[in-house]
Order: structure tokens, then sequence, then C-alpha cells
């Protein structure tokens, strides 16, 4: 989980046979990177299974398949190929479904007409009953069983849009089918719309939350057992000036740490794919069947009104997970490597989990048991996602007090000739938002809390002993030109007192 440029390559090899054969297969055809191949995949796989599944890595933690992937990448790298090659399945299978949508329109409608004479003609029945006070009963009964009877309209179903406002999609999903992914091979635009202005709708579909509705001008309406995917290809150019514009307020919410972000201006060097025939290829034929099949029993699933399947862990996966969880928990604590990213880290085992099941559902789609292989192969992707979300936040983020104040104490270590900083030095040539005391202190109890320096006073002086120094108090001295032997041992000392 380093921070460090190589680690923004992705190495297709870390994944497993499946993935790496698929994504040869589509290079192939199309001559996109993997970078963009890889995403685009994930992101058309949790479509189709977002609404047949559910993973529980371990007891009680249940999420949704749902993933929310955000590809920056320059015109010309073939993002729309890759884009409608890996959808021209789903679109196909859509149309088929409007089309029975439209057949199902027309008998409804059909029988919506017979129902109305039914139901006019048995209103009078009981009316008249109801005045004469003869067989009340019986022709109440028969307006009741007529309207039980009383057609349901057809649902549109639609799987994929590739457009929305904020307002739109909340009714999209809470008037109409409540399984849907919006994804774009050109989302410029999105990123200057409502949507993502108004992330809260976004974060609470992620975590396949129900929400309430209310508009003054239209009846309310509730989302309920929705499931919601995204797939956000953008060049880096607008996705940066949306950062500029919106990004304190988009990670700040949640969004960004919510999403798998890949920027392949970040990648000095792509994935080398190298074509190897296998004995049983596996064709992209295959992988159309399996999206097909998934989302038919999605919507069977929706019909019969079941519960969705449950994915669990294999044993050892699940002491794996535990591993993981803990490593990154540590790292989540103050002067961890992953303390100033927490949004994304307290994620990171969740998006590693639902990247496993999806990836299992087309490995193994009549199993619902996660192998180890399959989830250190999840975690690997999450911890690629990470890395780049590190590299884009780190260029936009804004510089703390505590921040500017650590940068300032390395840089002056050396003409200070000691760890151990005044603090009123300190407030008369520090970093000039921080010469106030009541911004000084505030920043200093910050890098305290992070043991980056520690407060003290001596002879009425108040200190500030810098023991989160890179520099080494060798180092420091070899700079000072002071002999090793000689130096101070409180002078050349970073260690807490």
């Amino acid at each position: 989980m380093s921070q460090k440029n190589e680690e923004l390559y992705l190495n297709i090899e870390k994944l497993p046979d499946y993935f790496q054969r698929m994504i040869e297969q589509v290079h192939i055809k199309t001559g996109a990177a993997a970078e963009i191949i890889l995403p685009t995949l994930l992101s058309v796989m949790s479509l189709s299974c977002q609404d047949s599944f559910d993973i529980e890595p371990i007891s009680g933690r249940k999420y949704p398949l749902s993933l929310y992937h955000v590809v920056l990448a320059r015109s010309g790298c073939r993002k729309s190929t890759v884009y409608k090659l890996l959808t021209k399945a789903i679109s196909e299978f859509e149309q088929q479904l409007e089309q029975d949508f439209y057949i199902e329109r027309d008998n409804y409608e059909r029988s919506l007409v017979l129902w109305n004479v039914k139901f006019s003609a048995l209103n009078k029945c009981y009316q008249k009953a109801l005045n004469q006070g003869i067989k009340v009963n019986e022709a109440l009964l028969n307006l009741e069983e007529c309207l039980v009877q009383k057609p349901v309209a057809p649902i549109k179903k639609r799987l994929v849009i590739n457009d929305s406002t904020s307002e739109g999609l909340a009714q999209e999903l809470g008037d109409g089918y409540p399984v849907l992914s919006l994804m774009s091979d050109e989302a410029g635009e999105l990123f200057e719309s409502s949507l993502l202005r108004k992330t809260p709708l976004l974060n609470s579909l992620w975590c396949a939350e129900g929400k309430s509705v209310s508009r003054a001008s239209r009846d309310n309406y509730v989302i309920k057992d929705c499931r919601f995917s995204l797939l956000l290809m953008v060049q880096p150019a607008l996705f940066d000036s949306f950062m500029d514009k919106k990004g304190k307020k988009a990670k700040s919410s949640g969004f960004l740490a919510r999403s798998l972000l890949v920027d392949l201006d970040q990648i000095q060097q792509l994935c080398e794919i190298k074509n190897v025939s296998h004995s049983t290829e596996l064709s992209l034929a295959d992988l159309s069947a399996t999206l097909i099949n998934h989302l038919q029993k999605g919507i069977k699933r929706r019909e019969n009104d079941e519960e969705r399947h449950c994915i669990t862990l294999a044993h050892d996966a699940q002491g794996a997970w535990n591993g993981y969880y803990q490593a990154v928990k540590k790292m989540m604590e103050p002067g961890g490597e992953l303390h100033v990213y927490d949004d994304y880290a307290s994620r990171f085992m969740e998006h590693a989990s639902r990247i496993a099941g999806v990836m299992q559902m087309f490995m193994t789609p009549d199993s619902t048991v996660v192998t180890l292989e399959t989830l250190e192969s999840a975690v690997y992707i999450t911890q690629w996602h990470l890395n780049h979300f590190i590299k884009k936040i780190d260029n936009f983020k804004e510089v703390s007090d505590a921040e500017k104040l650590l940068l300032w104490l390395e840089e002056h270590l050396v003409s200070n000739k000691s760890y151990d900083f005044r603090r009123n030095d300190i407030i008369k040539n520090g970093p000039y938002s921080l010469r106030r005391s009541d911004r000084l202190r505030p920043a200093l109890e910050k890098l305290q809390q992070e043991a980056k320096v520690q407060l003290f006073e001596k002879n009425g002086i108040n200190y500030v002993k810098f023991t989160g120094a890179r520099m080494t108090p060798e180092e420091l001295a070899e700079r000072l030109n002071i002999p090793l032997s000689s130096r101070g041992v409180f002078i050349l000392n970073n260690s807490p007192r």
C-alpha cells in the first residue's frame, strides 16, 4: 500500500487466469490498455450480478456487489471501443426487454379496458344492492374480488443509462425498475451536472440504503431494495477541472472514497499484455452468456420475491480477510501510512469484498464461495485503485497547518542546529499562517498526538522537540560538520525526552 509511482502500474499476472484471458481477448479486439479493460470488465460484471447476490465476508457484514468505477484516460485511448464491446450483450438484452415491455403494455391496456367494464358493472350492482338492501354482502364481495384482480401496469426495465440528473436518477429508481447502472464512455458533462454536485444520493445508493424523496411539484416516492452501479470514463483534464471546483466537497462527502479510480496519465508504463494460447480458450461469447444469465436470474428473483444469494468466503480466505482488515486498521492509526486517507481506508476491505464477489461469480457462476486466490486478487486490485486515489487526492488536497509546520521544521532543522525549536522562534519566523498562538497551538497538538513533536519547557522557555524528523542525528551532525563522537546528547538527539 505504498504511494510509490511504480505501484500505480497494473500487473495482470496477479489476476486470476480467467481475467487474464478475458483482458487478453478484449485487447486483441480493441488494442486498448489493460488499465481501461479491467475496470470496464468489472463494471459490466457488477451490473449483471448486483441484483442476484450479496457478499458476507464475515458474519454480520453483508455488502452489495455494486461497484463505482471512474476511469481517466485521454482521447484516443479506445475507451469507447472497449465500452461498446463489453456492453454489447447487455444492450441487446435490454432491447429484448424493451420489446417484451411493449407486448406486456399492450396486454395490460387491453386487460384494463375489460377490467374497467367489469368494475363499472359490479360497482353499479353494489350501489343498487345498497339502495335496495338486498344481497349487499354478495355484491360487496364480488366488487372486492374485482378490485384485487385489477391489472398491474408493467414496469419498463432499463438496465443502463448514460446521463441523468440527481432528481431524474432518484425518480427512475423510485418509480421505475430499481436496478440500474449509470455508464458513460464520455462522462465529461456528467461531472458538470447536478448528479455529481449532490453526491449524498450516490453515497446512499452505493450503500444500497433506502431513501424517501419528497418533491413539492410531484408525488413523493421511496427508493427501496435498489442496486446501482457506476462507470464514468472521462478525460483527465475534465476530471481535474471538476476537482478544482468540487473536489473538496466530493472527497469530504465520501463519494471519491466509494469510487475505484484509475488515472492513465499517472502511469508512465502501461501493462504489457502477453498473447498466450490456452488449451481451453474462453471466448467473449462465454462472458456474454454469463452476463445475461445473471441478469435473467436477477429479474426472476424479483418476480418471485426471493432473497438474494449470499456469497461467503472459504475458511482460508476468511482468515486472510481478517489479516488484511487488521493491517489496514493499523495503518489508519495516527502516524500510520493511511491515517490521512482513512476515508478510503475504512472502506478498503468492503471494496475488496465486493470485487471478490463479482470476480467469483464469473469464474464459478454456480458456486457462492470466494476462494483465497480470488480474495488476494481483489485486494491487489483495491490496493491499485487506492494508490491512484492517493496520487490524485495529493495533487488537489489543501495543506493543513500541521503539514505546513512539519515541512517547515524539516527545512529549518540544519539552520536551527538542533531538534529542539523554541516555540517563540516558530511564531516569529515559522510559516506565515502560523505566526499566531491560536493557529500554532492546534497544529502542535495534532503533531504531538501523531508522535511527530514533543512539547516541553526548560528554564521557563517553551520548546518543540522534532521527534518525527526524516533526517537522522547522524545526518544532521554531518550537515553541521560536527564529529559524531562529540555531538551533544540533547542537541542532536531527536528521541522523546
